[in-house]
């Protein structure tokens, strides 16, 4: 069957249904409207144990900077939409921010900067989608 959606697109959908979700469901950081979406495709000849690295170092590293207002970070779901899910990518990343001052400041953070050092080198791609949300 065709596939639709890449890898990141799914994410940036995964992104709107989360901004998206009733008041009720959300943590009150997370109505940040300034979307940063992150995949990760990961060198066949990286290290073991990158990948896991890679989650846990944003969990350390990232979620913890001022302006981040949500972190998710992870590998595909096992469970998903098989006519539209592509599962070619190991690490997705979701950030959001109140607007683009605080990506920016996301993006110069020395944790930020130390997370890049530490990983670029084992990435084979990184792909890179911001969006506002938009309620209408």
């Amino acid at each position: 069957m065709p596939r639709f959606l890449n890898p990141s697109a799914l994410l940036a959908l995964a992104a709107l249904t989360l901004v998206a979700a009733p008041a009720h469901a959300q943590d009150k950081k997370s109505h940040a409207p300034y979307v940063h979406v992150v995949v990760f495709y990961v060198k066949k000849d990286a290290p073991k144990g990158t990948i896991e690295a890679v989650i846990a170092d944003a969990h350390k590293l990232l979620a913890d900077i001022p302006s981040v207002r949500l972190l998710k970070i992870g590998r595909p779901a096992e469970k998903s939409t098989p006519e539209v899910s592509v599962k070619d990518y190991q690490v997705g990343l979701l950030c959001l921010f109140d607007d683009y001052a605080g990506l920016k400041a996301y993006l110069e953070h020395p944790q930020h900067l130390k997370y890049v050092a530490k990983h670029k080198d084992h990435f084979e791609k990184v792909l890179v989608y911001d969006f506002i949300n938009q309620k209408k």
